[in-house]
């Protein structure tokens, strides 16, 4: 209830500022006639949000809409209010200020999106939860207020706990994204595995419309329509596995005329970081209902690194890789995942339908048109020398901004199309160790022979055998040597393996690639994680290797081929070796 005492104070002109931070927007309901708006209470009493479509700067009494909370929630150390406006003008800008008993707020605005498919921008990331040394983390929120998009789609891990201090310090640095003239934008919030300790924490921050997190926002009569997904709910919720399944198979084909069919979730389906757990729940589950549905782009995050995919189906046939194949004309794209501030970790897990990766703080900056979807890879570096865009030229590229470019291209375009003037071949690697060299090779790392790859054991591809027939070894050993004059020059280095079942390779005695083999320390007895069947078994795979391992002269690979199990019939192996490089 608006007491009266609130009342005078927004009837009189702005004195005292009201007790108020933490502000945010959200979406429940139509982007084009709705705003949620938050912000956490610090002190004072019957806050009122007074709005209009013009601008009335802190003079209160102007206002010609009053509304009071419409929800309050006491969590993670504040006082959290939201206001949720309905019947709102579309493509329409409302200013507000917050009245309360200590007196009148900052003025801020914001935008509702358009009820019409008119072009707009927005901004995709996730894992800004690096607390401790914040800096990237600002810097990327200062970009989203010099770029103003419509809305911000952010892939969680927010924090990196969810503790009070860490979401007050998060809160605080969210208020970066405010442009200079006030103006405020929504955010599309996902749950992430930091914030597991409590399913209903995007529910209680951001007011979202459901608390299992999992909902669709159709924006600009469906010119974009976003679906978010809840990855933790097999982690934190499994009873809500099935809801969420059910309601995704039936939301999906309810939108046929979406022109763009986007959906996020946080971690990945295949990471592109090593380490991380392979997302085999999420292919099963969701693949083949997008590629079904039509979906067109799969925004991810958690691997805090950068990657974008070619278009892709799901897929086990013969040149599928990691449950995915390839497919220009019909697939959807992967792009992530996350790095919004969290710590880099390594792309050293590309695949063959990989279109490009590294390792740096970004987020994406997407154009949304009728006819096509453009979408940039922004680099935090040099945030503070990055001129702002304004209201009439949102959709040009602001002079100093850094931008990612990839040997594929700056721009990732939708629908994509090799011929288009956005994408670009990348430049033909060089070839540094062919197929089929000879090999050194040793079953106890003693004694040793030679032998011309492919080289194992137990299949009719083997050109070089280790074993007499009858006798399966577990393990084996193979080395080569290659040469190259200046390491500085090579950009990227691949590794196109031919392995059954799993490898262990070292490059000048550092470990540079680890595939089909379980984490920590192996032995001459330990076994690969999975078994090679069928075409898989001689398919030859391009995996991406730290350039930096290479030495001028001559470099020294050392592979360690592991079998599943005793139960095993064949061994194989062969390797090689492609940089791609660039001039001084």
């Amino acid at each position: 209830m608006i007491t009266r005492l609130a009342i005078i104070l927004c009837l009189l002109p702005a004195l005292a500022l009201a007790s108020a931070d933490a502000y945010r927007l959200s979406w429940r309901s139509d982007p084009a006639t709705s705003m949620v708006v938050g912000w956490n209470q610090t002190s004072g009493r019957d806050p009122v949000l007074c709005y209009d479509t013009v601008d009335h700067d802190r003079k209160a009494v102007d206002y010609r809409f009053r509304q009071a909370p419409d929800r309050i929630v006491d969590y993670r150390g504040m006082t959290n209010h939201f206001v949720r406006l309905e019947k709102l003008t579309p493509d329409t800008a409302y200013y507000f200020v917050l009245c309360d008993t200590d007196g009148v707020g900052r003025r801020l605005w914001f935008k509702t999106a358009p009820a019409t498919r008119q072009p707009f921008t927005m901004i995709a990331g996730g894992d800004s939860r690096n607390w401790r040394q914040p800096e990237a983390r600002r810097a990327g929120n200062l970009l989203v207020s010099k770029l103003r998009p419509l809305c911000v789609l952010f892939g969680a891990d927010y924090t990196r706990s969810g503790t009070p201090h860490q979401w007050n310090l998060w809160f605080d640095d969210w208020q970066r994204t405010i442009s200079a003239d006030g103006r405020i934008y929504p955010i599309i919030a996902t749950h992430g595995n930091h914030e597991n300790a409590d399913l209903l924490m995007m529910d209680k921050l951001f007011d979202t419309p459901n608390t299992n997190q999992f909902y669709s926002l159709g924006i600009a009569d469906e010119l974009m329509r976003i679906w978010v997904l809840n990855s933790e709910l097999e982690n934190i919720a499994k009873t809500a596995v099935p809801a969420q399944q059910a309601w995704i198979e039936d939301d999906l084909p309810r939108h046929p005329d979406a022109t763009w069919k986007v959906a996020t979730y946080h971690r990945p389906m295949r990471a592109h970081t090593a380490h991380k757990p392979e997302g085999v729940s999420r292919i099963a589950a969701w693949a083949q209902l997008f590629y079904d549905q039509g979906v067109d782009l799969v925004v991810e995050s958690d691997t805090h690194m950068v990657k974008r995919s070619y278009p892709v189906r799901p897929s086990e046939e013969v040149g599928s890789y990691e449950s995915f194949i390839r497919d220009d004309a019909n697939g959807f794209v992967f792009i992530g995942e996350g790095s919004w501030g969290a710590p880099i970790r390594p792309m050293d897990d590309d695949k063959p339908w990989t279109m490009a990766s590294e390792s740096f703080h970004q987020f994406k900056w997407i154009h949304v048109y009728p006819n096509e979807m453009l979408i940039r890879t922004v680099k935090f570096d040099g945030a503070d020398q990055v001129v702002p865009l304004t209201e009439t030229n949102r959709f040009d590229e602001p002079a100093g901004m850094r931008f990612w470019e990839p040997p594929t291209g700056k721009i990732l375009r939708l629908p994509f199309d090799t011929s288009h003037p956005t994408y670009q071949r990348p430049p033909e690697p060089r070839l540094l160790l062919a197929r089929g060299a000879t090999w050194s090779w040793s079953l106890d790392g003693v004694e040793w022979a030679e032998g011309i790859a492919p080289i194992g054991y137990g299949d009719g591809d083997i050109r070089s055998r280790i074993s007499e027939k009858g006798d399966r070894p577990n393990s084996a050993i193979f080395k080569h040597n290659f040469t190259i004059t200046d390491p500085t020059v090579v950009s990227r280095l691949f590794f196109d393996l031919q392995v059954d079942d799993g490898c262990d390779i070292l490059l000048n005695g550092q470990p540079a690639l680890r595939h089909n083999m379980p984490r920590g320390k192996l032995t001459r007895e330990s076994t690969a994680l999975k078994r090679s069947i069928g075409w898989a078994k001689n398919r030859v795979i391009p995996l991406p290797v730290d350039a930096a391992l290479l030495v001028a002269g001559t470099n020294t690979i050392t592979a360690t081929v592991y079998q599943v199990g005793p139960d095993s019939s064949d061994l194989i192996f062969d390797l090689a070796v492609r940089a791609i490089e660039t001039s001084k």
